[in-house]
């Protein structure tokens, strides 16, 4: 009963916290947010779950990514694991593969042309592994480990490594080139993805340089440095990539307008539209993001490491709304079903309508430092616990 007893109270104080604060603050225009006990509110829901890492409570976290071999229900989801495993799974949580590696696995996985699934582990081995028959097809040494994303270029893999260098293997595992930069200073543990746009591949390396490469031979196009210094005395101080390029059109900020540009952006740092054709600086702004932003036609989408969510006009630049979501740090945000889905360091997925109202929220144990992930059934999230999570 005393439990009880306590739990009404707290009720009631944060009810009266929340009128006080309703009556000293000004809200953004476009209404309060959605109430979550309106009937119409979907809650959201988890379809299932498994423990893809097997991690004791002392373990290294997990930050292996998903990828889905294909967009319909019978998709199978592959992920690397902590265990020294490569997952698979179908979209009913069922386990159908579990491939061994060498070591622990913490970067993300693509799908290429062939089918085959690629993933790294942390000793710098680059796997290509058949999904269907759930084996090791061929393995790759790499110069240092992936913690970013592979990509798919034609029917090969780009992978950017840890210590700035990028390669292109080709569906058989063979490089095909390999580009080298100068190794940065303190950095994250999950590094940047690159960018293919057009036949160039855009990157932003550990050093604070954005690069630009011709795609078919890994020659530099251009190098712009962003950052005069990567060291930092804390990690409070500490700017570094995480966000993957992003390209666009057109975009205007702060007043000003730019044009076929490529946007990249720093962790605890600002981000910078630079110039496609020559690496030229046509805008800057301060915020950071610790994954990609979400470009529609209008609206461009970021959540930054403060918590915070905004919706920009990409016309006008004008901010459309704001919502402080959480004090830890956003990743996402994904469409799924015409809602934006996010998730915090701390472990809670949002769900919100494009007007910038939540819908809904729930927590998961352990941070979430990637970004969700859409399948025809839900959203998929892996958490630094180890649990792999199917919600809607």
């Amino acid at each position: 009963m005393a439990h009880k007893y306590l739990s009404r109270t707290l009720v009631v104080m944060t009810g009266i916290l929340i009128i006080a604060a309703l009556s000293s603050c000004s809200w953004r225009a476009g209404g309060k947010d959605l109430d979550s006990n309106d009937a119409t509110v979907k809650p959201i829901e988890i379809l299932w779950s498994v423990d893809v890492d097997g991690r004791k409570p002392a373990d290294p976290l997990a930050y292996g990514h998903v990828a889905l071999t294909a967009q319909g229900d019978d998709a199978r989801v592959v992920i690397g694991g902590r265990d020294g495993r490569a997952h698979v799974y179908n979209l009913s949580g069922d386990e159908i593969h579990r491939v061994p590696l060498l070591e622990a696995s913490d970067s993300g996985t693509v799908i290429l042309a062939s089918g085959l699934a690629v993933l790294s582990d942390t000793n710098a081995q680059l796997y290509a592994i058949d999904p269907q028959l759930g084996k090791v097809v061929w393995k790759f040494s790499l110069s240092s480990p992936v913690t970013g994303l592979p990509i798919r270029i034609e029917q090969d893999v780009l992978v950017q490594c840890t210590d700035n260098r990028i390669y292109r293997i080709n569906a058989n595992g063979k490089k095909v080139w390999s580009f080298s930069a100068q190794a940065g200073g303190l950095g994250l543990y999950l590094n940047a993805t690159p960018l293919l746009h057009e036949n160039r591949i855009y990157a932003l390396l550990s050093s604070g340089d954005a690069v630009a490469l011709d795609a078919a031979t890994g020659d530099l196009i251009w190098r712009k440095q962003l950052l005069l210094n990567t060291d930092a005395a804390h990690l409070a101080d500490l700017k570094a990539p995480q966000a993957a390029p992003i390209w666009m059109d057109q975009l205007t900020w702060d007043g000003s307008t730019a044009k076929d540009l490529v946007f990249f952006a720093f962790y605890q740092g600002d981000v910078f539209a630079l110039s496609r054709a020559d690496g030229s600086v046509l805008l800057t702004h301060t915020i950071s993001l610790k994954s990609a932003h979400l470009v529609d036609a209008k609206h461009l989408y970021m959540a930054d490491s403060h918590g915070n969510f905004q919706a920009v006009d990409r016309s006008t630049g004008i901010i459309l709304w704001q919502e402080h979501l959480s004090d830890a740090e956003l990743v996402g945000p994904i469409m799924w079903q015409e809602s934006l889905w996010l998730a915090d360091s701390q472990g809670s997925i949002f769900r919100m309508d494009q007007e910038g109202h939540v819908q809904a929220s729930i927590n998961l144990p352990g941070a979430i430092d990637r970004p969700p992930v859409a399948t025809s059934r839900g959203v998929l999230l892996h958490t630094s616990l180890g649990g792999l999570y199917l919600v809607r």
